[in-house]
């Protein structure tokens, strides 16, 4: 990845356009001890103005080093018409992710421990970690790993190799690969929706666009597309 990048983003409904969420977030790449550690800190709203209004903060921090991509913490705090705080910290020596979160106005909580699998996949990085997909493996390759969930919760996933695309974007239209995100358990497997992101074929393979259900399974489909991006040139 470049030193520094920037992007916004926006969730809409794929029929309509409506606007659910904007994120805007900055990437910082250092260096610590020969590790690659990136910061990445971003903000948001839920496209809403008054009493409804929601705001965000989001902060997390991952290494990449010899053993590959790594989250060390994700954080997120909420204000307006709601306010709420979420923090993911991983310990690898202990193989646990410490969740914690809580609701200023109700005034819950709930602080656990999540133990690891071998082959977890830190759902706060996901988008991150695909830009290191396999992807010079034909379609149908898949990976397969236990889902560490920013909300404390656990899922098994596969993450599947849908082959090249051409879509339309903001930036015009861009050859990319297409990934399956698809929840292993047979519960979720059934009732999940179809879930796809696609990122540029070409290096560094940038995220471009996810399709899934982020407003409620019972609610039209949503997509979250890249609207901006720096470097500019690494969108082609």
């Amino acid at each position: 990845m470049a030193e520094h990048e920037s992007a916004v983003t926006a969730i809409k409904y794929i029929d309509t356009g409506e606007t659910l969420y904007n994120f805007r977030w900055e990437a910082t790449r250092t260096n610590d001890g020969g590790k690659t550690v990136v910061t990445v800190k971003g903000n948001g709203d839920n496209a809403k103005q008054g009493a409804e209004r929601i705001t965000w903060t989001e902060e997390g921090q991952f290494e990449i080093g010899a053993d590959g991509l790594r989250s060390r913490y994700w954080k997120k705090d909420s204000a307006g018409a709601e306010k709420m705080h979420w923090k993911l910290e991983y310990d690898y020596a202990a193989k646990t992710a410490h969740y914690a979160w809580s609701d200023d106005v109700t005034g819950k909580k709930e602080n656990k421990d999540i133990a690891l699998e071998e082959n977890f996949i830190p759902g706060d990085v996901l988008f991150w970690l695909l830009r290191g997909y396999p992807f010079e493996q034909s379609e149908g390759y898949t990976l397969k790993g236990e889902m560490v969930m920013t909300e404390g919760n656990t899922m098994g996933g596969a993450l599947i190799h849908r082959g090249e695309e051409k879509i339309k974007t903001p930036f015009g239209e861009i050859d990319c690969y297409k990934i399956e995100l698809k929840p292993t358990s047979l519960i979720l497997g059934i009732a999940a929706p179809k879930m796809y992101a696609w990122y540029t074929k070409a290096e560094p393979h940038v995220f471009l666009r996810f399709d899934g259900r982020d407003d409620g399974l019972t609610n039209p489909r949503t997509m979250n597309v890249l609207l901006e991006y720096e470097p500019k040139a690494a969108v082609k």
